[in-house]
Parts: C-alpha cells; sequence; structure tokens
C-alpha cells in the first residue's frame, strides 16, 4: 500500500499511553512530528489503535473505509480545509501492519483550550476535556467541580458554532452519527467561542457504511425512527435487522443538533435527557432569533422529511450576528455554505420549565475565581492568565 495517506505501525516511533476504552487503546507519538506529514497539529499527535476484537467486528471493510475517512479534507478547498482543521479532530493518517490490514489511526491531539481543570468528590485536581455535557448540568454542580457558569449569550454563540462546524461535515457529505454531549468539547471564551467535534472515526460517508459496520445512536439521543424501529423489532420477535435501528443519515445528525439546542439552552438538574424544545425556543425568541426557533421545533420534528438542514441552522444564526467574528460566512472568503440537503425527530420529555436554570449572575462578584476563569463585572468570564 503506497498512498501517501496510509502509515505503517512500525514507524510511528515511540508510543506513550494516554487512555484506553471499550473499542481502542489512545497513544501519544512524541516522535512523529506533524510537519511531517504536512499537518497543522500544534498540540501534537496521537495514535488510536483498534482493539483485535474491533477490528475482527469490522471485517474487511475496515481498512477500505478508514482509507476513504482519511482522505475527505484533502478534497476540501484551501480555506475549508483550514476551517475543518480548527473544527475537527479527524484522523489523518491511516495506520496499518505489515501485511496492510489496518490497525488504526494517527489524528491531531485536542488542543489545550478546550481542556478543563476540575475537582472531582474523590479530590484532587485532573485535566479533562470540556465535552458539551457540561453545558447541560446545574450551576452549583458546575461550580463544586470547578466549571464557570456559562452565559445564555455564549451558549447561543456555541450553538452557532456547533451549526458551522457539523454544516461543514455535511457539506463534505460526511454523515456523523454519533452526535451526543460526549463527542464535542467547547471554548466558553466570550471573546472567541469556540467549538471541536472529535471522535468522529465511526461517521461515515453519504453513500457508503461506516468503516465498522453501523454507526449506533448513543442512549437518550435517539431519533424517532431509531425508537420507532427499536420498537417494531421487538413486536416483531426480532425479526428487524439491527442496521434498521442503527440507521443513521444527515437528518438524524439534524434531531441530534436539535437535542444540543435543547440541553444547552434549558440546562439545570435532570435537563440532560430534556427533548422538550418549549423553553429554548422561548429563549431564541427572546434573543432575537425567532427564524431559529422554528428551526428548532422542526428539526425535533416526528418525520424526517420535515426536518430543516444545518444550513439553514447556520444562515438563522450568522445574520443574527451570533456565530464569532473568526468564523466566516459562506461565500466571502471562508467554507462555501454547506450545501442543502433533505433534512430528515422524538417523543419529548417532561414539560420544561418556563425559564433555563439561570447563570446565577447576580451572585458573582468582580474578581471571582472559578477553575480557570475570573469574572469581570463589566465583561463576564475571562481566562485566567498562566
Amino acid at each position: 500500500m503506497t498512498d501517501e495517506l496510509v502509515i505503517r505501525r512500525r514507524t510511528l516511533g515511540s508510543l506513550e499511553f494516554i487512555g484506553r476504552g471499550g473499542t481502542a487503546a489512545v497513544y501519544g507519538l512524541p516522535d512523529l512530528r506533524p510537519d511531517s506529514l504536512g499537518v497543522e497539529a500544534p498540540q501534537g499527535l496521537a495514535y488510536k489503535e483498534y482493539t483485535p476484537k474491533t477490528r475482527a467486528r469490522a471485517g474487511p471493510g475496515l481498512t477500505p473505509g478508514l482509507q476513504a475517512m482519511v482522505g475527505v479534507p484533502s478534497r476540501l478547498a484551501p480555506a475549508q480545509r483550514a476551517r475543518w482543521d480548527e473544527r475537527v479532530i479527524w484522523p489523518v493518517r491511516l495506520v496499518v501492519d505489515d501485511h496492510g490490514a489496518a490497525t488504526g489511526i494517527v489524528m491531531p491531539l485536542i488542543p489545550q483550550r478546550f481542556f478543563q481543570r476540575v475537582t472531582p468528590r474523590s479530590g484532587g485536581v485532573m485535566s479533562v476535556p470540556r465535552e458539551a455535557e457540561k453545558l447541560f448540568g446545574d450551576v452549583e454542580t458546575m461550580r463544586r467541580i470547578g466549571v464557570a457558569p456559562v452565559t445564555q449569550e455564549v451558549r447561543v454563540a456555541l450553538i452557532a458554532c456547533i451549526a458551522e462546524t457539523y454544516g461543514l461535515m455535511h457539506y463534505a457529505e460526511v454523515v456523523i452519527g454519533d452526535i451526543s454531549g460526549r463527542n464535542l468539547v467547547y471554548d466558553p471564551d466570550p471573546d472567541r467561542p469556540a467549538v471541536l467535534a472529535y471522535d468522529a472515526d465511526s461517521a461515515r460517508l453519504t453513500g457508503s457504511r461506516s468503516p465498522f459496520g453501523s454507526q449506533p445512536h448513543t442512549p437518550r439521543w435517539e431519533p424517532p425512527e431509531a425508537l420507532a424501529a427499536a420498537r417494531r423489532h421487538r413486536e416483531s420477535y426480532r425479526t428487524l435487522h439491527p442496521d434498521a435501528i442503527a440507521a443513521q443519515s444527515k437528518s438524524t445528525d439534524v434531531y441530534k443538533f436539535g437535542l444540543l439546542v435543547v440541553r444547552i439552552l434549558d440546562y439545570g438538574k435532570g435537563r440532560a435527557v430534556n427533548r422538550d424544545p418549549a423553553a429554548a425556543t422561548r429563549i431564541l425568541r427572546r434573543s432575537g432569533l425567532d427564524r431559529a426557533a422554528r428551526l428548532l421545533e422542526r428539526s425535533l420534528a416526528e418525520q424526517p422529511g420535515d426536518r430543516p438542514t444545518l444550513r439553514e441552522w447556520y444562515e438563522a444564526l450568522r445574520r443574527k450576528g451570533t456565530v464569532p467574528n473568526d468564523l466566516s460566512p459562506p461565500g466571502s472568503g471562508g467554507p462555501q455554505a454547506p450545501r442543502a440537503s433533505t433534512g430528515l425527530r422524538g417523543p419529548r420529555g417532561p414539560h420544561a420549565p418556563e425559564d433555563p436554570a439561570p447563570a446565577e449572575t447576580e451572585r458573582l462578584v468582580d474578581g471571582m475565581v472559578i477553575g480557570s476563569w475570573v469574572f469581570r463585572a463589566d465583561s463576564g468570564w475571562h481566562r485566567r492568565d498562566g
């Protein structure tokens, strides 16, 4: 295999263990320089090695499937590619053994700005990726572990960043599939809020299967068509093929994006499983985002064809100035507008309160420190120096 996007495992150099999950182990690559691969990754590179069980379950489609995924960014225009690299942790090389079979991928490490120092109940201080699910929690719990409150203004800006990120992925014909609060990290800096999609190697290209065979749904994030398929599966004595339950598309991505919007805006105790858009739509309307409020209701539609596209979301948020200045709108030298796709949503949970959990700004005083953030009465939360 001579493809420039393929590298043999034995040439990776030293492996520094970072962590292990159910499907793979991750290692730092101190000997592999990003510039030697033509990759922008100032934070360095990592090797994600899939377990033998994961590789066996994926079967012979794993190697060509991952190779196709690695090649996605190379099809983008330079300006699009630059924004892709800023917003998506994506495989940059397929790693193979001496027989040419896939063992894993090389990918950039998450930049430090997306990490958070937290104090767990067990004591001590640890640095962890600031995953989007931290936006779902109540203010007091987040404060206890060292996560500063995030204002609704910044939350709306983060939602706009997510729409732009996922919209770019849809433009590249990537069905993300596994969208949840665990595979998206954020930086709530009010001067430059940002998000980063990661753990995206289970995505698939439109018209093809995932390299791993299927794209299972994270519990509590299933779209209504998946819930209905699972119900038919149970009622038909398990005669429905599992792929029918796990089937994902750009439309299921839009549904899950809608859940992100709901859970980021209507946050607090018990809200991490919320599917009711009522409070979130009120917040959007109070922010002058009437079109986005309508899009949220459509995004959660039962019928896939009633859902909008991520391009519509991006346009609705951009026109109100909620996209940070460093995110160029389509047609202005930044990434092209994601191509419109057929917008392909679920049973709603308990009724939402009239208003979301407040940021409790009345309890904040100038100079107050929470974790790595300091509050300034005139300008909100800012990252502490050093």
